[in-house]
């Protein structure tokens, strides 16, 4: 017998259950899918949830892909002369599933009346007539979908078929493993996604190519969306918003298809009770100001109520000014900025008590405090306790601040909202997904301890090329568990080995993970001459070097990876690694131009590049799955460029500087550097300790206090506290210590973000991590550098050290701290 494991499932419970798929044979210990010229055929009852029924007929057509046999799907009240039937139904709302119970041949006792938990079970003699039935019993509509999806999975259909091009493995039979398991509820309640700033990318692709009838991203391009976040066990959308889109809520469709797929509707922080505003009419319904206007604006929330009411929702209360700007003047004091809001509260909520039905339970609401609202919140805006505060990060991947002692005792709970993509001040980065998992693992892992656990929404953009970050966030929202401190060389592998194949798997793994530690370095939508110029002599040598191999790598494995797996290979990993190495060599050879090289040979190399460059945007447009993303990567044929080689809203090319001086900036010294990790000893104290996260930060090897708890407080000169000691030479003298730390913020109100550095146990200083309090202006120098650099500096100065050996020691002091690399004195 052939025996093949093809997907090991990890819910909420750690390793609980497999699904253990076989092929080319069958015993009798399995249940068998495909058998020869026969397809299993596919039960549910037709009174259970649209999805339900749509997930069952994505089954048949998941097997189809793996066998090419379709199975039928029929109804329960028919009958199945049959030996095998696949049972597809929610608790309560299958009679089959019912009978079972009732008959104690199935136990659905753990998951009723739970949320979206499944249970998945080979029943032998489930009713006369049928020998075995593999039952998928759900406690809920989504429950059901999930436990389907897994079987899909399993089968070696990934989430990914559609939305990058992931071929199937064609098997000539299959079958199950006979099992019995349970899951349990996700990690995380509602999981989501936002697509935004869509006009780059998603919005001309719709319109041009995928649904040019509807001419917008509409009902068939969300229900693609749909499919895939069910397929990825996701459950909320904040649908796309710019002035290019047709408001999701105007067509009654797409309401409808979420309904269908079992998606949870809501909107972004500001289109509060699900309406996007953007193309508020001033002229003719006044200004978007509550304080002018209540009676128009309240008269348009409630309308959006009287058609929404029975949806199940999460209606987003508060208000900002329309689409993304901040809150309309008057009123102008914050006093009287926050008495407007909660007028705005209680207008909002009497509008949902009064409308809204119960038919999904209590009626879920949230807060976003996001830029100017958070200020009003900190100054004292009360938030009905119901409702779920959802902290922001800074548009860049860290969180501005979680909840203190108090306020994690409300009933609402919290929640984050957390960006792979952004568009707006003091920079944008739209163009690739270059935020490693280690990162949101690090801060997302740090909101759950911080018990922000309601609602997890991501910003995905256009949601190309996101997948790989969009895969991780899902799963690690589903259950954070799975995703542990080391998760990212992990996860990658995993990742690329069952998109791409299990021998290129390791060398992908490998090359991502060197890709998203170079975008760490510098984001290309960051990259600049005064960056590239000012970077030391050696360091710029070293990148150089490495962008280099980073395209040297990727060719390699292009030229390897299999012929069915080239689309979804380029679409996720080859096209950002080309762009990023391209455009790394690009801004290191106008470096050499800048400082006295050959301009001639550097200027070749640039033009050379840039080719390059256009050509991969070319191929993803036109080539790739035979033209399927045109107009989704922008490039030369969008509106918004008409090259690459002037398209600077993204990128600051070379080329695009004016009024440029060498004179400007110049190159910074070389330095010795040690990675955190590298400490020659260290201690821990209790639970705490300094603990490596690979792939966080520039070196790959930064390190974080953890657990990152309130309860990860010490005071100042505590030498019990969890230590770093670093062993340096010098030839003494005056000099510094530099440390990298990344750019986080402290943990909440009332707590600061600091380490206590001594040398020698001599030199003593207390140093706060800069930027931290988050009362800095987040387009001011000190955040915008800290998150074009993905460090922020402190500098420990040495006064008259003798020469010889030191010892550096770092301390804790506050929780929240990660500490990149650290610079000593040349000896």
């Amino acid at each position: 017998m052939k025996k093949i494991l093809l997907f090991v499932l990890c819910l909420p419970q750690l390793l609980w259950a497999q699904i253990e798929v076989l092929h080319q044979s069958q015993d009798k210990n399995s249940f068998p899918v495909v058998a020869g010229s026969k397809a299993t055929r596919i039960c549910f009852d037709v009174n259970d949830y649209e999805v339900v029924k749509k997930s069952g007929n994505l089954l048949a057509s998941d097997i189809e892909r793996v066998t090419g046999k379709k199975p039928q799907c029929i109804a329960a009240d028919k009958s199945f002369p049959a030996d095998e039937v696949i049972i597809v139904g929610t608790v309560e709302k299958n009679r089959l599933i019912n009978q079972l119970v009732t008959a104690k041949k199935l136990d659905v006792a753990p998951i009723r009346g739970q949320w979206e938990r499944f249970v998945i079970k080979t029943v032998e003699n489930p009713f006369p007539g049928v020998k075995k039935a593999l039952v998928i019993a759900g406690s809920d509509r989504r429950g059901t979908a999930y436990g389907v999806f897994s079987v899909s999975e399993a089968i070696g259909v990934s989430p990914w078929y559609w939305w990058a091009d992931v071929p199937v493995v064609k098997r000539s039979s299959l079958s199950i493993k006979n099992l019995s398991y349970t899951s349990a509820s996700p990690s995380v309640k509602y999981r989501g996604i936002f697509i935004n700033d869509e006009d780059w990318g998603m919005y001309k692709w719709a319109k041009q190519t995928f649904d040019p009838a509807f001419g917008n991203i509409g009902p068939k391009t969300y229900e693609k969306v749909f499919e895939l976040m069910l397929r990825l066990r996701l459950n909320y959308i904040w649908p796309a918003m710019h002035e290019c889109s047709t408001e999701f809520g105007l067509v009654p469709e797409n309401v409808a298809m979420a309904d269908r797929y079992g998606i949870v509707a809501g909107s972004s922080h500001c289109e509060p009770m699900l309406c996007n505003n953007i193309h508020w009419d001033q002229k003719a319904k006044g200004p978007w100001n509550y304080s002018l206007n209540r009676d128009t604006i309240h008269a348009y929330w409630a309308q959006s109520v009287k058609e929404r009411r029975s949806e199940e929702a999460v209606w987003t209360l508060g208000i900002r000014g329309i689409h993304d700007r901040g809150m309309e003047t008057p009123p102008v004091g914050i006093p009287d900025r926050i008495n407007l809001v909660q007028q705005v509260f209680d207008d909002q909520r009497a509008l949902i008590n009064q409308n809204v039905t119960k038919e999904w339970g209590d009626v879920a609401q949230c807060f976003v405090p996001y830029k100017e609202v958070l200020p009003l919140y900190d100054a004292g805006l009360k938030v009905p306790d119901d409702v779920t505060i959802m902290w922001v990060d800074d548009n860049f991947g860290y969180i501005r601040r979680l909840g203190a002692a108090a306020e994690r005792t409300r009933s609402g709970g919290a929640g984050v909202y957390w960006h792979l993509s952004y568009y707006g001040g003091p920079h944008s980065y739209l163009w690739m997904n270059t935020t490693p998992p280690a990162l949101m693992w690090e801060e997302l892992h740090k909101a759950w301890e911080n018990d922000a656990r309601k609602i997890w929404v991501l910003n995905v953009g256009d949601l190309k090329p996101m997948e790989i970050g969009m895969d991780y966030f899902a799963r690690f929202a589903w259950n954070i568990n799975e995703k542990n401190i080391d998760s990212q060389p992990q996860f990658l592998s995993d990742f690329a080995k069952k998109q791409f194949g299990e021998n290129e798997g390791q060398p992908i793994a490998d090359l991502l993970g060197e890709f998203y530690r170079l975008g760490t370095i510098r984001k290309p939508e960051e990259m600049n001459r005064m960056w590239a110029v000012s970077l030391p002599r050696e360091e710029a040598l070293q990148l150089k070097h490495d962008y280099q191999q980073l395209l040297d790598n990727e060719a390699k494995i292009a030229v390897q990876i299999d012929g069915k797996t080239k689309d979804a290979y380029f679409e996720m990993v080859g096209f950002s690694a080309r762009v990023l190495g391209a455009a790394g060599l690009i801004f290191m050879a106008d470096r050499d131009i800048q400082l006295g090289s050959d301009s001639v040979a550097a200027t070749k190399e640039i033009v050379r590049l840039c080719q390059y460059i256009d050509e991969q945007v070319a191929s993803y447009n036109n080539d790739v799955a035979g033209g399927k993303w045109k107009y989704m990567m922008p490039g030369k044929e969008t509106e918004t460029a008409k090259s690459l080689m002037d398209w600077n809203s993204q990128v600051r090319w070379p080329w695009g500087e004016k009024g440029w001086s060498t004179s400007a900036v110049t190159a910074n010294p070389d330095r010795k550097w040690r990675d955190a990790n590298s400490a020659d000893r260290r201690s821990s104290s209790g639970k705490a300790n300094w603990k490596m996260i690979q792939g966080l930060g520039a070196t790959g090897k930064a390190l974080a206090l953890k657990p990152a708890g309130l309860e990860s407080s010490w005071n100042v000169g505590d030498n019990s506290a969890p230590c770093l000691e670093y062993d340096f030479q010098t030839k003494g003298g005056d000099n510094n210590v530099l440390i990298d730390f990344l750019p986080s913020f402290r943990i909440c109100p009332g707590m600061q973000l600091r380490v206590h550095v001594s040398i020698d146990n001599q030199i003593s200083k207390v140093v706060e991590v800069l930027g931290s309090s988050g009362k800095e202006d987040e387009n001011g120098s000190v955040r915008s550098n800290g998150i074009m650099n993905n460090y922020v500096q402190a500098k420990v100065e040495l006064k008259g050290l003798v020469p010889g050996k030191h010892t550096l020691k770092i301390y804790a002091v506050d929780p929240g701290v990660v500490i990149d690399r650290i610079s000593f004195p040349m000896d």
